[in-house]
């Protein structure tokens, strides 16, 4: 029992963390601290984080919705598989996903500038590399022979993404 007990706790904290994103760590964290009380405050106050923010969306995505209605979602988790094994891979976090976009970031607080410039250039890296494996999936080249896709896209027809990076801080 206990060993159940412990997998299925270990299994909440994993959807928590899903769920809250990197930014909502925190909010997760002070509100285990407080064990006499079963409530949960989701307003606790945000803090200035400098880092660096990532954008990948996926292209054409509103088609994609039309064409494949129920199917969408094997299609957004197949692209989020990607995006989160090579952001993971460069030392970055997915903080949010809003179906077609994910909010992507490196946090830079306390580094020194040579470590800020490296882990600017693994952004960039990492970006190119989702890119690039987004492009040679095999699973997400079955899209291009979708023929609703091929209808609706005509020569376009392939899985696409527009990126944007930037360095700065958020709450």
């Amino acid at each position: 029992e206990t060993v159940i007990l412990e997998k299925t706790i270990v299994k909440l904290g994993s959807l928590l963390a899903l769920g809250f994103g990197e930014a909502g760590a925190n909010i997760v964290s002070q509100n285990m601290q407080g064990s006499s009380s079963a409530n949960v405050n989701a307003m606790i106050e945000g803090s200035r984080i400098d880092c660096i923010v990532g954008n990948a969306r996926i292209r054409d995505f509103s088609i994609a919705t039309e064409v494949l209605q129920a199917k969408v979602m094997t299609f957004v988790n197949q692209v989020a598989e990607i995006v989160h094994g090579v952001v993971d891979q460069f030392h970055g976090a997915v903080n949010k996903n809003n179906g077609h976009t994910f909010l992507i970031i490196w946090r830079i607080v306390g580094m020194t500038e040579e470590q800020i410039t490296k882990t600017a250039e693994m952004s960039i890296v990492a970006f190119a590399r989702i890119v690039a494996a987004v492009h040679s999936s095999i699973v997400l080249a079955n899209y291009r022979h979708h023929p609703g896709l091929q209808q609706r896209l005509r020569s376009h027809c392939r899985v696409n993404l527009s990126l944007g990076l930037h360095c700065g801080w958020a709450i």
